[in-house]
């Protein structure tokens, strides 16, 4: 009997079973291969060397700019968020971690690490002082920057800022420190006062290096969202990205920048002791049809001639006549002379420019980029030099060719995209698939899936009844969705948000991997947990959290922190148009969700005690002493 037809099956059952293995090991690495991520850059003193933060990546990659490669990397064993170079291009200090954040020292004569100092909670970007004796570092989490004095890295104190910052410049002298606050910090509704005039803006704080007091700049009414921040070459201008919410009306359309617009505000360093801090005016990178969602970086032209930003959220890069954009805002009047506010149906007040779509038309330029997530910018001498987040690539374009094509250079693989990262892609994409005439993304609320801290008025249950924007982790396991629980899920919210928010038909596809992006999300750890733990006052607000008296487990039980339920609290207000109950939210996170409540009321914690009585509906809150109530608020904000 002849056995070889036998045995070659057998041999070839054998190869398909490993081949098969094979296979599924080399999936398996392909949907956990990391990801490089460029955050942050910086350049060498002399313009032939680009220092990129990947993010994702666990490094720094060194690009020369002669040959456009990447030349070298340095391993950080932890995310990098921020760059910042010496004075003597001797010393690269980079920020990274999250709640265990720490500053290090690399040594480019090497590419080592010779020093590395704790900071704060994820910090950011920063600033060394003209006279190279100062660093000053950004703690995005703790709401506050660190002054270290160099070169031995010693912490002198922390500064208060305000809320999230995220970069600082200094000025010329070295005596001030501008830094920008990522998000707004203020009430978003006074529940007595139908008419009161709600101001909901990011606020911009000037340091004062001798004394480290500080004081702020507040930007126009709806700015948020600071991303970038740069300083002009004769340090007179700073200029700052941010986007512009238009929370004051419904959500009925997009169009024109009905939702949302995007802007650069401008400060006038040599004005710093006027009432306003200098600031001289907000004007929009859109077009009158067409958004330019979400930008990110921003610098200049060695020369001072052009200003360029990188739009995340499209994937461009925009340039502006420096001297023509001055020079169009020196001809507006202050709005002191418009007391009454009163319309002149053209742009004749500072405030005016605002809402001018056309302001700088005949001064900018757009320039479309290959890739997705355009955030930080380098310029050496006409080139962009842009980081695109999500392609793992930096794309170089001449900003003053006639026709310019960007040059990719790639930090390493093309990435292998899990379902998860391509819905965190579609979740910062406003190219026009994904928002009618690109004016936002579903990042331009929900930044890193949390919330803007504003009220929208949405049109999923009425209009004329604004609500506070939610943070979205968890919120796959917390349903119903929305305050008023009209969607029975957050994929529900996903589907009908491209309806009813982006305006565009959406694709099923698309949302499945959104879902995922959103079900991947997972809390922070609170910066108010002591090396990772409950404090002694947060472990005596546990057990107040846990009396059955005072009643917080009720609505709130953990593991989640919500019986997943609505609840009248009282806390129905005059637009709420006869609605009593409001969903219960998950406490999860709940340090970094501030303003507080359905109608954003509160941005002290303590006052939803103190001041809206929460929690006597089911329980006693009122016969807690203030010693109780502060340790009960210090558990809450270290969920």
């Amino acid at each position: 009997m002849n056995n070889q037809p036998y045995k070659s099956a057998k041999i070839l059952f054998v190869l398909m079973t490993i081949l098969s293995i094979l296979q599924f090991y080399t999936a398996t690495a392909d949907e956990t291969q990391s990801y490089k991520a460029p955050l942050s850059m910086v350049k060498s003193n002399d313009s032939t060397k680009i220092y990129i933060a990947n993010h994702d990546g666990n490094e720094i990659s060194i690009l020369d700019v002669t040959t456009d490669k990447i030349v070298n990397s340095i391993p950080l064993g932890n995310k990098p968020n921020g760059l910042i170079l010496s004075v003597d291009n001797k010393i690269l200090y980079a920020t990274s971690g999250g709640y265990h954040g720490v500053v290090q020292a690399i040594d480019l004569s090497t590419n080592k690490k010779i020093a590395e100092v704790k900071t704060g909670h994820t910090p950011t970007d920063g600033v060394v002082t003209p006279d190279g004796k100062k660093l000053f570092v950004c703690n995005r989490f703790n709401n506050d920057v660190s002054e270290f004095d160099l070169p031995d890295l010693k912490l002198v104190r922390k500064i208060k800022a305000v809320r999230e910052p995220r970069g600082a410049v200094v000025s010329p002298d070295g005596k001030r420190i501008y830094v920008i606050n990522g998000t707004p910090n203020d009430i978003n509704n006074v529940p007595e006062d139908e008419n009161a005039q709600i101001i909901v803006s990011s606020l911009i704080t000037v340091i004062d290096v001798p004394s480290g007091t500080t004081s702020s700049i507040r930007l126009p009414n709806g700015s948020g969202s600071l991303h970038g921040l740069t300083i002009s070459p004769d340090g007179r201008y700073i200029f700052i990205t941010e986007v512009l919410a238009r929370f004051q009306v419904p959500t009925t359309h997009v169009e024109r920048g009905w939702i949302n617009t995007s802007g650069i505000s401008i400060i006038d360093t040599t004005k710093f002791k006027e009432p306003n801090g200098g600031f001289l005016a907000t004007v929009l990178l859109d077009d009158v049809y067409q958004g330019a969602a979400n930008p990110w970086g921003i610098a200049t032209t060695s020369d001072g001639k052009l200003l360029c930003t990188a739009i995340a959220g499209t994937s461009e890069v925009i340039t502006i006549n420096i001297e023509k954009m001055i020079n169009k805002i020196s001809t507006l009047k202050p709005d002191s002379e418009n007391p009454d506010n009163i319309s002149t149906g053209k742009t004749t007040y500072i405030s005016d420019a605002t809402n001018d779509l056309a302001f700088l038309v005949d001064i900018k330029k757009r320039f479309k980029l290959e890739g997705k997530g355009a955030r930080p910018i380098v310029m050496i001498g006409n080139n962009a030099y842009v980081g695109m987040y999500f392609s793992d690539v930096i794309q170089k374009i001449d900003v003053t060719a006639t026709r310019p094509k960007s040059v990719t250079i790639p930090l390493g693989p093309t990435p292998n995209l899990t379902a998860a990262r391509r819905g965190e892609i579609y979740w910062n994409d406003a190219s026009s698939g994904f928002c009618f005439q690109s004016w936002h993304s579903c990042a331009s609320c929900h930044p890193d899936g949390r919330m803007d801290a504003y009220n929208w008025d949405l049109l999923n249950d009425g209009m004329g009844n604004p609500k506070n924007a939610k943070s979205l982790v968890w919120c796959q396991k917390c349903p119903p969705a929305m305050w008023t629980g009209v969607r029975a899920t957050s994929a529900a919210c996903t589907r009908t948000g491209f309806q009813y928010i982006l305006f565009v038909t959406p694709d099923e596809t698309i949302c499945k991997d959104i879902d995922q992006y959103v079900h991947s999300l997972e809390p922070e750890m609170s910066p108010f947990l002591v090396n990772g733990k409950l404090s002694e006052k947060a472990e005596r607000g546990k057990k107040v959290f846990e009396d059955p008296k005072v009643g917080c487990v009720t609505c709130h039980p953990a593991p989640l922190y919500t019986d997943k339920k609505l609840h009248d609290v009282k806390s129905k207000v005059y637009f709420d148009h006869g609605r009593t109950e409001f969903d219960t939210p998950t406490l999860v996170e709940l340090w970094r969700t501030a303003p507080y409540m359905h109608d954003g009321r509160y941005t002290d914690l303590k006052d939803v005690f103190k001041k809206g009585t929460h929690g006597d509906v089911e329980g006693d809150i009122e016969s807690l002493t203030e010693q109780q109530l502060d340790d009960l608020v210090e558990y809450l904000l270290s969920l």
